[in-house]
């Protein structure tokens, strides 16, 4: 299928030109695309994208980016022991719960009303879908994750994804079969079943949560990158910041603590090359 170019409005049509050249190439079927397709997008933009993180730790270096630790001293150099347990348990929650339970979703409550795939949706479609996932996924990130403190489902479930006090990148999925369904699958979701979002604006959405979850536990506040500070205290401390942005917590008084602590000086946007800890030293 190929549209034909429209001068005035030249990049959306470069867009879906380029959106059906690929469809053309992989197939349009929903199964396929929901699934299998994004699945394997997802879980494969997970490996690579933490994977930069991860050569950061494996190798210790470079040594320039060192500064740039959130908790310095952890995981320099990270040991093949503990990145081996972690890829294990990642693989299983991708494999053998993630696709089936995606499976059974698709089958179940989110093949039906599907947008013409084929058709890209508007940019205010996309904005709109978007903030309808980010409402409900921080609001069922927070209460699950605040519901998985509680004993005994910390000791039982929780416990595992805090095994790492200082995490890196790939912990982000580190956790019990039954945390990664509650917590890391079912919140983000849930926009995306109730809106019917256009493959392309799920694509988009999840993207931006890997990007988002790997930065909270990947160990480095860069420049130019946003703070890692407010989720790594979650991991050092265990008791506060259950949240993604802290709107929240704030609420409900669960970062009092944060707010008083080095941590929260250091959470900010860097503009410089200056780390946080050069700008708030530990004395």
């Amino acid at each position: 299928m190929e549209l034909v170019e429209d001068p005035t409005n030249g990049s959306v049509t470069f867009l879906q030109n380029s959106w059906n050249n690929l469809l053309d190439t992989i197939g349009d079927d929903p199964e396929f695309l929901y699934v299998w397709a994004l699945t394997t997008w997802v879980n494969g933009f997970f490996w690579v994208f933490g994977g930069l993180f991860v050569l950061m730790d494996v190798f210790n270096g470079p040594r320039w980016l060192r500064k740039y630790k959130t908790q310095p001293g952890t995981n320099e150099p990270l040991e093949w022991d503990g990145l081996l347990r972690v890829a294990k348990t990642i693989l299983f929650n991708q494999t053998m719960v993630g696709i089936p339970l995606t499976y059974i979703g698709f089958h179940s409550a989110g093949r039906t009303n599907l947008p013409n795939v084929r058709v890209l949706p508007t940019a205010f479609e996309v904005l709109r879908d978007l903030c309808v996932c980010l409402f409900f996924a921080e609001i069922g990130f927070y209460y699950v994750h605040r519901f998985l403190h509680l004993r005994p489902l910390y000791r039982y479930v929780h416990k595992k994804h805090h095994e790492w006090t200082s995490p890196f990148a790939w912990t982000a999925m580190y956790c019990h079969p039954v945390e990664h369904v509650i917590s890391n699958m079912l919140p983000p979701i849930i926009g995306i079943h109730l809106m019917k979002s256009h493959l392309a604006t799920a694509t988009l959405w999840f993207t931006l949560l890997i990007i988002n979850t790997i930065r909270d536990h990947c160990g480095y506040h860069l420049p130019f990158f946003p703070s890692p500070e407010y989720h790594d205290y979650h991991h050092a401390k265990f008791t506060e910041c259950f949240g993604t942005f802290g709107y929240l917590d704030l609420l409900h008084g669960t970062d009092k603590q944060f707010r008083k602590s080095k941590q929260h000086l250091r959470h900010r946007f860097l503009w410089t090359t200056q780390s946080a800890r050069e700008l708030v030293p530990d004395k």
